[in-house]
């Protein structure tokens, strides 16, 4: 059926609008009433819900697919072109983008981000003038406003013109959430200018207004004061941020760049790398507010500017992997340049996401090749031992925490956890003397971490050792992480070996609140339940336990006291001789 005339397109609209109200309930609104809307593709509706769905989904080219068929019937439909729109820039064809940019603005659609894509196309081709015409026409918002400004401080240094660069970013003075992008921005105008007093004294302000912590300032000044001869200057900077971020890959390229003498390009060479720099730092602080659809969006418009940016590339494969979208991950970073020193990053992330989606084979395999490549780090070395780890396969991820401590000669306090990851290996084997070593040393070198606090006191209060000892770490761990559930379920769990059993309820069923989810605390809160007599609660948790399929010989140790009660369990267990009858469970102190 053919969409025609203004009624039809009236239906359509208030559809639509249903449509947008079920999705502020989230994707699962659509229920069951999607699967006839997607067969029924001679409709612009079905094929608008399945594209949307789809959109939800994050299959992008099944999203684009729909909303293609849906305008062939309904070409000028605003609604349809905007969500295609969005669709092609996050899927990075940004060809198809900028031409719906167009159509956009001809059919009365959200104006705002598609003349932001045209004056980023425009600052692309260096056309300045028309980059800045699409910016003063766009409509006033809030991410447009920064992003729209920085666009035009850009287009302004293109053609030359630096006082009225600064002049647009002046007007970011008073704003302190602007600051960090108003000194940045200033500074790499001024470098791309080849004014480098102006330059130096930005690159203060930003380094000042982000105390040393942005990549990106650290990364542009270092290179700016490489290229003017400071280079004792620019290895104290890479050295300062190396230790808010050990082992960083960037610095360390930095560092082994000064020490061979080679002078970088500057970070920014173009107007539209400067934009894609002003993309990234919005797309990233969007990511790390839980932003993660905009944020995509930002990062997909930076890397059209500037392909080689392998930092946003990087940011764009994690953020695919907090969506669990563990497939698009895969290809963002193999898009990562193989010459980049984020390319072993984006290897190892590879392979822990084909492990994610159950190809573990692939998975080692790229992780033996990059040892292969690399003998000299430890990285895909831990990365294997970590997914042998996740696996329950504790002896071959021993292996490989082992081989990683061989590389390192001695263990100092920046690798601590591979300590602590082979104490926990070997806890899990049974061969207990070697992991309390292991936790022993990664308990001095980590500082008392919280996550060695709690397995190694743990461990000493399920073998009943060290119970005063393990009952003051645990407590210190809990101190820490008030919000973790394990941790708190030892708390719970060390009262309940000290015979506290009102103490250990307490705990363990604030332990089950923050982690519902986990068998053995489940189980422990049944075992603590029985001992104050709530024994048909406790029965209750034994069987949510099984639910959760705990490891394998937990399962009979939990029948078995869902038939036979806590005592009858345990006297099973040793094999007396006088059992006692299954017990009807209809017993309970609260009943």
């Amino acid at each position: 059926m053919t969409v025609k005339g203004g009624a039809a397109k009236r239906s359509f609209a208030a559809a639509l609008a249903v449509t947008a109200a079920l999705a502020l309930s989230g994707c699962a609104g659509l229920g069951s009433s999607f699967g006839q809307s997607a067969r029924n593709t001679d409709t612009p509706f079905g094929n608008y819900l399945a594209g949307r769905y789809a959109g939800a989904e994050r299959d992008l080219d099944a999203a684009s697919s729909f909303l293609g068929k849906a305008m062939e019937q309904d070409p000028d439909n605003s609604v349809l072109i905007e969500r295609a729109f969005i669709v092609a820039i996050s899927a990075g064809d940004m060809d198809e983008a900028a031409a719906l940019a167009e159509k956009s603005l001809e059919t009365g659609g959200e104006e705002r981000l598609a003349r932001l894509v045209l004056a980023l196309s425009a600052l692309k081709s260096g056309d300045y003038e028309d980059a800045d015409r699409h910016i003063r026409e766009a409509a006033p918002g809030p991410f447009t406003a920064l992003i729209g400004t920085l666009t035009r401080a850009w287009a302004a240094a293109g053609q030359g013109d630096g006082d009225a660069a600064n002049a647009i970013l002046d007007t970011f003075k008073g704003r302190p959430a602007f600051e960090l992008f108003r000194a940045y921005h200033a500074a790499l105008i001024a470098e791309y200018l080849d004014q480098p007093e102006a330059a130096d004294t930005a690159y203060r302000e930003a380094v000042s207004a982000s105390a040393g912590a942005s990549l990106r300032v650290v990364e542009a000044y270092g290179r700016f004061l490489e290229r003017t001869g400071r280079t004792d200057e620019a290895a104290s900077l890479y050295r300062d941020y190396e230790a808010l971020s050990p082992e960083h890959p960037l610095m360390k390229a930095n560092l082994a760049r000064i020490a061979k003498g080679t002078k970088p390009e500057p970070l920014v060479t173009h107007p539209a790398e400067g934009a894609a720099e002003a993309l990234y730092g919005l797309g990233s602080a969007l990511a790390q507010e839980s932003g993660l659809d905009l944020s995509i969006v930002y990062l997909q418009l930076g890397l059209y500017l500037r392909p080689d940016f392998d930092v946003a590339r990087i940011l764009l494969g994690d953020i695919y992997e907090r969506a669990q979208d563990w497939k698009t991950a895969i290809t963002t970073y193999e898009g990562v340049d193989s010459s980049s020193p984020l390319r072993p990053n984006a290897d190892i992330q590879i392979a822990i996401n084909y492990d994610r989606l159950e190809k573990t084979d692939e998975a080692e395999a790229r992780l033996r090749d990059l040892q292969e490549r690399m003998p000299g780090s430890i990285d895909p070395v831990v990365a294997l031992g970590d997914i042998f780890r996740a696996q329950e396969l504790y002896a071959e991820a021993a292996k490989e925490y082992t081989k990683a401590i061989g590389i390192l000669g001695e263990v100092g306090p920046e690798n601590w956890s591979v300590l602590y990851a082979r104490g926990v290996c070997y806890e899990r084997l049974k061969r207990w003397p070697e992991a309390e070593k292991d936790l022993k040393r990664a308990l001095v070198l980590s500082d008392e971490h919280p996550l060695v606090l709690n397995y190694l006191g743990y461990s000493w209060v399920d073998q009943k050792l060290n119970l005063d000892t393990a009952m003051e770490m645990i407590r210190k761990a809990v101190d820490q992480r008030p919000q973790d559930g394990f941790i708190v379920d030892s708390l719970g769990w060390a009262h309940y070996r000290l015979g506290n059993y009102e103490e250990a309820v307490k705990h363990l069923e604030r332990a089950v609140v923050l982690q519902p989810d986990d068998p053995v605390i489940n189980d422990h809160l049944g075992d603590a339940l029985w001992k104050v007599g709530r024994k048909i609660e406790a029965r209750f948790q034994w069987r949510h336990a099984l639910e959760m399929k705990p490891e394998e010989d937990l399962v009979p140790q939990i029948e078995a006291k869902i038939e036979y009660g806590l005592e009858g369990a345990g006297a099973r267990q040793r094999g007396e001789a006088d059992l006692p009858e299954p017990a009807n469970g209809t017993e309970d102190k609260g009943a």
